[in-house]
């Protein structure tokens, strides 16, 4: 089924600090996809006073569908990776808007800023198939 997939990674650049935020993967039209890895790449120290920045990766109607990871207290230039990460499912339906969620951390005075890179093998439908 994933013999040849087309690998893509998708950058979001994010002050966690400042808001949360929503950003949406669209996958190449009639592929499914393997949810592959997510990391971060901190350039402020994260600060969590009462609860954590995560970032999410599920759908609209489902944010951590997919996956979720802890950004906890990551210092300036740290980076965390798949092995922070929860993965629930990895497979993602064809044609699904995938939603990636930026929540801020609560409490004290919130920072972190980052590099969020989301890793996403897609299988093409076989065009021999039509």
């Amino acid at each position: 089924m994933y013999d040849k997939p087309l690998g893509m990674t998708y950058t979001f650049q994010h002050d966690f600090g400042a808001a949360t935020e929503v950003q949406s993967i669209q996958g190449p039209a009639g592929a499914t996809g393997v949810l592959r890895e997510i990391s971060l790449n901190a350039t402020e120290t994260f600060n969590s006073v009462t609860t954590a920045a995560n970032i999410q990766v599920g759908t609209a109607a489902d944010p951590n569908a997919y996956a979720q990871m802890d950004c906890a207290d990551t210092a300036d230039t740290d980076s965390i990776s798949a092995a922070a990460a929860e993965y629930f499912l990895r497979f993602i339906p064809a044609d699904t808007q995938v939603e990636v969620t930026f929540t801020a951390p609560t409490g004290g005075t919130p920072t972190g800023i980052g590099s969020v890179f989301i890793a996403i093998d897609w299988n093409a439908p076989d065009p021999h198939t039509y």
